[in-house]
């Protein structure tokens, strides 16, 4: 198994949850900037086995770290939701 930052996982499970009530894009390149944003809000968590994946899910079950997550991909899709980068002007 290769290195793996845990949070990535999480945060991709929470994303697809949260954003079956959202109404708004859900582009490839908005579903990225959501992503980014959350994850530049959160401590990373990196694994290298199976076994660490695993210590590291039942981790982040800690319910400080999933207010957190939480409220990161929320402020993410918020954020996105908002302004979308696809209709942002392209700097030359």
């Amino acid at each position: 198994m290769a290195l793996v930052n845990v949070m990535e996982r999480i945060v991709d499970e929470k994303l697809e949850e949260m954003l079956k009530n959202e109404d708004c894009c859900k582009c490839e390149k908005c579903l990225e900037d959501m992503k980014a944003i959350a994850l530049n809000k959160l401590p990373a968590k990196y694994v290298s086995s199976h076994n660490g994946e695993l210590f590291s899910k039942l981790d982040a079950a800690k319910r400080q770290l999933m207010v957190d997550i939480n409220v990161a991909v929320s402020t993410a899709i918020d954020c996105v939701a908002t302004r979308p980068a696809h209709d942002a002007p392209q700097i030359k």
